[in-house]
């Protein structure tokens, strides 16, 4: 690692710290390095353990869960929207088998699907107010040109 790089991953204040990620958003050029590892036992990593490095990797970079929520809480709303037209349709033509049980299982499919969409958009503004919150810096200037700096163009 270059001091400059060093310096780029120190200005993140992540609290709860996934450097995998923070590896990565950062922006400098990686190279892989192999690596033999020496012992031959398991990892130290229980499953608890791997799940909640994975749970705090994908909360701290995404916000692509929430989305889908609120896509899901869209989709199920449209579905219910139209079993609820097919059901009048039938109710129409007098084809309906039990009265009453349709309109109640769409009614209850269609609410349910607003309040996951509701949950979702909740969710999307929290992620943003999350992601201003943590204060990460948007570029890293290599160099600075111009009067007052120690280099020329």
């Amino acid at each position: 690692m270059t001091r400059r790089y060093v310096r780029a991953l120190v200005r993140h204040r992540d609290r709860e710290l996934c450097l995998a990620g923070l590896w990565v958003i950062t922006g400098f050029e990686q190279r892989p390095v192999t690596v033999v590892k020496g012992s031959r036992n398991g990892s130290a990593y229980s499953m608890r353990k791997r799940m909640s490095a994975f749970v705090n990797a994908l909360t701290s970079f995404s916000n692509r869960p929430l989305i889908y929520i609120f896509q899901i809480g869209i989709t199920v709303m449209l579905l219910s929207a139209g079993a609820g037209v097919v059901l009048l349709y039938r109710s129409v033509t007098g084809r309906i088998g039990v009265p009453g049980w349709a309109s109640i299982m769409v009614s209850i499919w269609f609410l349910g699907g607003l309040t996951i969409f509701c949950v979702g958009v909740i969710g999307i503004y929290l992620a943003k107010v999350f992601t201003e919150t943590k204060r990460r810096p948007y570029t890293v200037v290599r160099a600075e040109y111009g009067p007052g700096s120690d280099m020329t163009p």
